[in-house]
């Protein structure tokens, strides 16, 4: 009876074993197919998933980031560029980090939310921010509560509204420098003001309103109804070229912005 009960266990024991294997096997398969759907096996290149990942990254540096022009050592900001691209982060993602600064928000999420987007060895000593239109104060900190909120007693005005950016993706490569993946991408930028239809090739020639690409309004009567982007696409070469550099330890969705270079200044990149 005992060696009738051990046979019993020992092809209990089996077939969990065998049930066990499948489910791995079956993991590893999904795994495989879904790893050749997002990066393209044997090559650097990146994969229409990514290029679209690290496009979303981009609008959000370029709500400030982009006013450098390509120009600036991200590794060299001051704390108060740090606590304005705070500021200018756009309103979808000041929501989903719970970024509230009508209500307050703490030292510790502001710090948290520059490395998130600046790598883990970003630091920061709290400043105001400053005012996108009166260079005064705008966020101010209070040491006591170490708390950031919102002047909006003084600064009664509406709130920052982003440049109207059109992107153009010229190239992207994927590359693994020790336990870091490293993602390159480049584009063709048009810029333009807030509800203005006059796009230029680089964010300097915006601000000093020189070297026009093409003014849609001007061109096309009806540009509003249009796709902008298709617009312009047309005048693509005379745009100038920016490469992003991002590094992440694990997802892309997790990369941060650890260089941008204007292509076309004399800069070394």
């Amino acid at each position: 009876m005992e060696n009738v009960r051990r046979v019993g266990m020992l092809f209990i024991a089996l077939i969990t074993l065998i049930i066990v294997a499948s489910i791995i096997f079956i993991v590893n398969i999904n795994l495989k197919e879904e790893s050749k759907e997002i990066f393209n096996e044997d090559s650097s290149s990146l994969s229409t998933k990514e290029v679209a990942s690290l496009l979303e990254l981009v609008e959000v540096y370029d709500s400030y980031i982009i006013t450098f022009d390509g120009t600036k050592d991200l590794r060299a900001l001051s704390d108060k560029e740090k606590i304005n691209f705070i500021d200018r982060l756009p309103i979808d993602v000041k929501n989903e980090l719970n970024l509230d600064f009508n209500k307050g928000v703490s030292l510790k999420e502001v710090e948290s939310t520059l490395k998130k987007y600046f790598g883990p060895k970003t630091t920061f000593n709290p400043v105001n921010s400053t005012c996108f239109l009166d260079d005064g104060d705008y966020l101010i900190y209070d040491s006591n509560t170490k708390m950031y909120k919102a002047d909006n007693d003084y600064h009664a005005h509406s709130a920052y509204t982003p440049l109207s950016i059109e992107n153009y993706y010229v190239e992207g490569e994927r590359r693994v420098e020790g336990d870091k993946l490293i993602y390159s991408i480049t584009l063709k930028k048009a810029f333009a003001y807030p509800n203005t239809s006059a796009y230029f090739s680089n964010y300097t020639d915006l601000v000093n309103n020189r070297s026009l690409v093409v003014d849609l309004y001007e061109e096309y009567n009806n540009y509003e109804i249009e796709d902008i982007n298709k617009l312009i696409e047309p005048y693509k070469d005379e745009l100038t070229s920016y490469t992003y550099i991002f590094e992440t330890r694990d997802s892309i969705d997790n990369s941060y912005l650890i260089e941008l270079a204007n292509l076309n200044s004399q800069r070394e990149f």
